[in-house]
């Protein structure tokens, strides 16, 4: 018996060992491809890992316009990416920013008894102009990135649940390309007739440092027209991808129509010189950190 249970033992020392160098592996490979020269314009896998190294790390941010001079409002943003069920044998690294349907039910569940109001980016807007939140009572925002289907499996139907409203940021190329792991069409106006706002994420999901100008241009103009022909509906907002921006960035997505554009930078205070590079806040699967960001 005891030989058993040793046997047992090792082989589970060497699942958890092997487990964590595949974790080790595959983030070498993202952050070289993330990173290098020919890093691919057109992503198939989930950003979220390489989005995180943006948040951890302010320096790779670009000076934004913003000035501390204007008036600020507090509106708590959350970055979700991912709701689904937990996946055994799922590395640490892929878990984080993936929350359970459980978990985000309660989340919502904590927003509606301490009295919170999901409200727009369109809505953010307007209260920054005012330099006020008034008479919105605990503003907060919940924005979704990528266009996950998980994303309209999981998240919307509770969402309607509980009679909230969140902004899905989507980029448009994969959509209805056999790509079942992505939002379709149906699912995107059916969402937003529901109430949810739709936003764009480009058309592929690039680092605009690895793009020229013409290029950045195209991929912020041409999402917007893609989604808007799709939905029936103006497209006013935008999310960069990886959270990266700049003024030049800021000004070319002003340009292109948008109102609103939300970075990765962490912070909870808006201003109108902040407007196209709202900061917001990862979720992660430990439900303190979400209650730290409401009360910060």
């Amino acid at each position: 018996m005891k030989f058993i249970d040793i046997k047992i033992l090792k082989l589970i020392i060497i699942f958890i060992l092997f487990s964590a160098l595949l974790s080790i592996v595959y983030v070498m490979v993202e952050y070289r491809t993330f990173t290098g020269p020919n890093f691919s314009h057109t992503v198939n896998g989930d950003f979220t890992y390489l989005e995180s190294f943006f948040q951890e790390e302010p320096e790779e941010m670009l000076t934004s316009i913003s000035s501390s001079t204007t008036p600020e409002v507090k509106v708590p943003i959350i970055i979700y990416h991912s709701v689904r069920p937990y996946i055994l044998g799922e590395s640490i690294l892929q878990d984080r920013f993936d929350i359970t349907p459980a978990l985000f039910e309660r989340q919502l569940a904590y927003l509606q008894k301490h009295g919170f109001t999901t409200i727009s980016p369109d809505e953010l807007a307007r209260d920054i102009k005012l330099g006020t939140t008034t008479p919105t009572i605990k503003p907060v925002m919940l924005s979704f990135d990528d266009g996950w289907e998980n994303q309209y499996k999981y998240a919307f139907p509770l969402l309607k649940k509980y009679h909230m409203i969140a902004t899905f940021y989507v980029y448009s190329n994969p959509i209805d390309k056999n790509r079942p792991s992505y939002l379709s069409w149906d699912q995107l106006r059916e969402m937003s007739a529901a109430g949810m706002i739709i936003g764009s994420h480009t058309l592929s999901h690039p680092l605009f440092r690895n793009l020229t100008v013409p290029e950045i241009k195209n991929e912020i103009v041409k999402s917007k027209k893609v989604i808007e022909s799709e939905i029936g509906k103006p497209v006013v907002n935008f999310a960069q991808p990886f959270g990266y921006s700049s003024p030049g960035i800021e000004a070319l997505i002003k340009e292109a129509g948008y109102k609103t554009a939300r970075g990765t930078f962490k912070g909870v205070y808006h201003s109108q010189a902040d407007l196209y590079n709202l900061q917001g806040y990862f979720t992660s699967d430990n439900f303190n950190d979400f209650v730290y960001i409401l009360s910060r």
